[in-house]
């Protein structure tokens, strides 16, 4: 049977190791990027703050920023659609 202290030290190597892969993976990425990445794993704010080495509430934050600018692009992609419908309705004249 395991001790406490062997299983905190086995815990921590864990820790440790994530980290490096993680290095690794998010190597070139930004931390947005990254965050979001994670996120969409399932992984809540603190696990990704510790994985990134950054705080639960920057986490909070960055995942806050994304999900505004894709609803924005998405907003703007309607609107550039609905236009491009409404100018071929112009180009086919008066009905």
């Amino acid at each position: 049977m395991m001790s406490r202290e062997q299983f905190e030290r086995l815990m921590d190597k864990f820790d440790t190791l994530i980290k490096v892969t993680a290095a690794s993976a998010f190597q070139g990425k930004s931390m947005t990027e990254s965050i979001v990445f994670l996120a969409a794993l399932g992984l809540g704010n603190t696990e990704i703050a510790s994985i990134l080495g950054t705080t639960p509430d920057y986490v909070t934050k960055v995942k806050y920023q994304a999900k505004k600018r894709k609803e924005e692009k998405k907003k703007v992609k309607i609107a550039k659609q609905s236009k491009q419908v409404v100018g071929r309705h112009d180009e086919q004249g008066p009905v």
